[in-house]
C-alpha cells in the first residue's frame, strides 16, 4: 500500500512539474520570433507561383529587397556584438554603438513585417494562419534599452555573457537561413 502511495505521490508531482508551460525568457522570445520569420518566408516560398501571377507582386518583391536589406545589417551587427562581448565583455566603449544599431533594424524588421501583413493576408494561403506568426513575434529584449537595463546585475556573471552570446549566434544562424528563404523567394517572384 505504501509503494502504491509512493507512486502516485511521485507521477502527481512528475505530472505537475511537466505539465506546466514553460515561461520563455526574452532571449528565447526573440528565437522563437525569428523562427516564426523563417516560417513565414517558407510559406510565402511555397506559394510564390500564386504570388507571382498576382498583380502586387512587385510588393512582394520591395518586401524581400527590404526584409533582406535589414537582415543583412541585423547579421553583421549581431557578428560585431558577438565579438564584442567576447573580447571586453559589455564594458567595450563600442558595445553602446553596436546595440543601438542592432536595436534600430530590430524595430526596422518587425515595422516591415506588420506594415506587409495585408499584404500577406490577401494571399489567403490554404492551412495557413498568419495570426500564429505575427502574435508570436517579441522582440522585446532587443528593444528599448532591456539589454542594458540587465547588464549591471550581471555584469560580471560569465553565464549572462554565455547566454547573450549563444542567444546572438543563435539568431545569426536563423537569420541566414531567412535570408536564403527570401532571397529563394524573390528569385521565385520577379
Amino acid at each position: 500500500m505504501k509503494k502504491v502511495l509512493l507512486l502516485f505521490a511521485l507521477l502527481f508531482i512528475a505530472e505537475t512539474n511537466f505539465a506546466l508551460p514553460k515561461n520563455k525568457d526574452g532571449y528565447e522570445k526573440y528565437l522563437y520570433s525569428l523562427n516564426m520569420m523563417s516560417k513565414l518566408f517558407s510559406r510565402l516560398t511555397e506559394n510564390a507561383d500564386l504570388i507571382a501571377r498576382k498583380p502586387d507582386r512587385i510588393s512582394f518583391k520591395n518586401l524581400a529587397v527590404n526584409f533582406n536589406k535589414k537582415v543583412g545589417v541585423l547579421i553583421i551587427n549581431q557578428n560585431n556584438l558577438i565579438a564584442l562581448i567576447t573580447k571586453g565583455g559589455f564594458n567595450d566603449h563600442h558595445f553602446n554603438n553596436s546595440l543601438r544599431i542592432m536595436q534600430t533594424n530590430v524595430i526596422d524588421l518587425r515595422k516591415i513585417l506588420i506594415s506587409n501583413r495585408p499584404l500577406i493576408d490577401n494571399l489567403k494561403i490554404p492551412d495557413f494562419n498568419t495570426a500564429e506568426i505575427y502574435n508570436n513575434i517579441d522582440t522585446r529584449i532587443y528593444e528599448n534599452d532591456e539589454l542594458i537595463r540587465q547588464i549591471p546585475k550581471n555584469r560580471r556573471s560569465k553565464a549572462f555573457k554565455r547566454k547573450v552570446v549563444d542567444n546572438l549566434t543563435q539568431a545569426v544562424v536563423i537569420l541566414n537561413e531567412c535570408r536564403g528563404k527570401v532571397a529563394a523567394l524573390y528569385s521565385k517572384v520577379k
